[in-house]
């Protein structure tokens, strides 16, 4: 790649048999909610994640949004989610008629912090009938969304042990995780349920796209029922409850066999790319990236960059002077307008980690190249601050 080039932040990596499949299912006609593709991409799925059960459907919120569902969460619930975190799971959570509450997240994984959990539970909520009840609002916490932020696992381990101790159904979000490992065990595999994401911008895409998983066969099947627009007749057009069109299609879950045949890959190059800024970076004063966990094993979908004495959007500007896309961090859930008015509780390291990271280039494409013009570019920007 050309030093003027522009170098983008994570894009789409289309690189095998993506093509060769997406012209089978166009070929044979079958390129709607239902197909041979659609069943292969969830049994291939559900053996790369180590799972008894995967349902494809449209995108990571739809994931969400029927996995809370199935979770229990009722109108008027609260569910426990990262104050730290991409709008999804927040809106997911608004789906269902309840409410987030937002915890703080730490240094040490940038997801939610299990010690704020437990001190949240212990100051805030009381255990009465056998659920977990806000003594401020009175409202039942039924469930909660941890989520591997840039795909470095939360400390799952006190997280359940805490929510079980609680009777709060776990439902995590991997969406930005696929590849990542907590103590040797794929992310997804923790919860009742796990989410996963397709998008054009995670380690690998369908374009669109969205995975729930679970090694419960009976929420498996109503997960599958509900996203088929709870359809209980194969033939006659009824109907047993109110369902969703939400179905990943033949043509898309074509690309997904594709894309997931070259996973071992994908992840591979992250972490070589990963290593290399480390590497490149480790003397420039005010810049470092961040260190993986003992117990965890990241895909390092993205690469956060920790500043301390260049804001992130002043990089990020500075950056795209040099043609090279970087992103902030979401923006805290609690200061969008319509969750305003919800809880938060231990947000403030939350609040340090939005002022302090930038995500860097990451495409699984990504050349040799590319990684030292960004640490050039990196080094020159932070010896002319």
């Amino acid at each position: 790649m050309s030093s003027n080039s522009f170098i983008p932040l994570s894009v789409p990596n289309l690189s095998g048999n993506e093509w060769k499949y997406a012209e089978d299912a166009i070929k044979t006609g079958w390129v709607s909610s239902v197909g041979s593709y659609v069943d292969e991409f969830e049994q291939k799925f559900a053996e790369y994640v180590g799972v008894k059960r995967a349902v494809a459907v449209v995108n990571g919120t739809a994931a969400l949004h029927i996995s809370l569902m199935l979770a229990g969460v009722e109108a008027g619930d609260e569910v426990i989610v990262p104050d730290l975190t991409f709008v999804a799971p927040a809106n997911a959570i608004t789906y269902c008629n309840a409410n987030p509450v937002f915890l703080g997240s730490d240094w040490e994984t940038l997801g939610l912090n299990p010690a704020i959990l437990k001190s949240f539970l212990e100051e805030r909520c009381e255990l009465k009938d056998g659920y977990t009840y806000n003594k401020t609002t009175g409202k039942r916490i039924s469930a909660i969304i941890p989520m591997h932020t840039f795909g470095n696992p939360v400390d799952m381990d006190p997280l359940i042990e805490l929510c079980k101790a609680a009777n709060i159904a776990v439902v995590e979000d991997a969406t930005e995780s696929l590849g990542s490992s907590y103590k040797g065990s794929k992310t997804g595999t923790f919860g009742m349920l796990g989410c996963f994401s397709f998008n054009g911008n995670k380690i690998m895409t369908t374009g669109g796209g969205g995975m729930i998983v679970t090694n419960d066969e009976d929420l498996a099947n109503k997960a599958k029922h509900l996203s088929t627009t709870a359809k209980s007749d194969p033939i006659e057009y009824d109907h047993d409850a109110i369902g969703y069109n939400y179905r990943l299609v033949n043509v898309l879950a074509a690309i997904g066999v594709g894309q997931l045949e070259q996973m071992d890959e994908f992840v591979a190059t992250k972490r070589r790319n990963y290593n290399h800024y480390i590497q490149s970076l480790s003397s420039v004063e005010g810049m470092n990236m961040f260190e993986k966990q003992d117990h965890s094993e990241s895909n390092y979908w993205m690469y956060p960059l920790i500043l301390d004495r260049i804001t992130p959007m002043d990089l990020t500007k500075a950056l795209g002077e040099k043609r090279i896309q970087a992103r902030p961090v979401w923006k805290l859930m609690h200061t969008l307008p319509m969750f305003k008015d919800c809880e938060t509780f231990g947000i403030e390291t939350s609040e340090e980690i939005y002022n302090k990271v930038l995500c860097i280039p990451c495409s699984t494409d990504l050349s040799e190249e590319d990684v030292n013009r960004v640490c050039e570019s990196l080094k020159e920007i932070a010896n002319n601050e």
